[in-house]
Parts: C-alpha cells; sequence; structure tokens
C-alpha cells in the first residue's frame, strides 16, 4: 500500500513538474513577442512624418492604425503572461503539496519496511532458542 502510494505521489509529481515547465516555456515565448511588438513599434514610431505632403498624411494614418494594432496585440499577450503566471503559481503550490505528501508517505514507507525487517529479525532470533529449549 505504500509502496503504490510512494511510486503514484512520484509520478503525479512528474507530471506536475512538467507542467510546470510547459507554463513556463509559454511564459517565455510570450515575453519574446511582447518584445518583437516593442520592438516593431520603434520601428513604425521611427517612420512618422517621413513623407512629404498627401502621402505623409496617408502614411502616418497607416503607422497610426499598425500601431493600434500593435498596442492591443500587445495588451493581450501581456494579459495572457499575467494569466498564465497565476497557473504557474498554482502548479508551483500543488507541486509543493505533492512533494510534502511524498515525503510522508516516503517516511512512512520506510518505517513500515524497517519494522518488518526488525520484525523478522526477532522471529529469525526467537526460532533457535525454541529450537535450543527442546
Amino acid at each position: 500500500m505504500d509502496k503504490a502510494r510512494v511510486t503514484r505521489l512520484r509520478r503525479i509529481m512528474k507530471v506536475q513538474e512538467q507542467k510546470e515547465q510547459m507554463i513556463k516555456y509559454d511564459i517565455a515565448v510570450l515575453e519574446s513577442e511582447i518584445q518583437r511588438c516593442d520592438e516593431e513599434s520603434e520601428e513604425l514610431v521611427s517612420h512618422w512624418g517621413r513623407h512629404e505632403g498627401e502621402l505623409r498624411e496617408v502614411m502616418n494614418r497607416a503607422i497610426s492604425r499598425r500601431l493600434d494594432t500593435n498596442n492591443r496585440n500587445k495588451s493581450l499577450k501581456e494579459k495572457h503572461k499575467g494569466e498564465l503566471l497565476g497557473k504557474l503559481l498554482d502548479q508551483k503550490r500543488q507541486t509543493a503539496m505533492t512533494e510534502k505528501h511524498h515525503g510522508k508517505a516516503l517516511v512512512s514507507y520506510h518505517r513500515t519496511e524497517e519494522k518488518k525487517q526488525l520484525q523478522e529479525i526477532a522471529e529469525l532470533q526467537a526460532v533457535p532458542k525454541k529450537v535450543r529449549s527442546r
């Protein structure tokens, strides 16, 4: 019973650690996308007002629309990143609790095994005494 419990908790811990790694990877991807949005915004701002006449107004409006779209995408990605950070925190809590339970189950299992071994030793020591007394 205890051995099965220890094994099950170890498997659960591995799965939870894999989930943590996946969330960390997703966060890293979002951070790179957010950084790319910042770089694109800087690039668009550098093109602001470079043209002359009617073309200037058209280009500035186009740049403005792209900046708005870029900022919307960036804010959505930042919001998603915040959600993932919360999810990662919850996952870490779950993993910590599972590790705690695994530790307790492991101690219980080792104690049970030690009791069995001591009982076997005591039985082996008791058997020769009975044989000698006869």
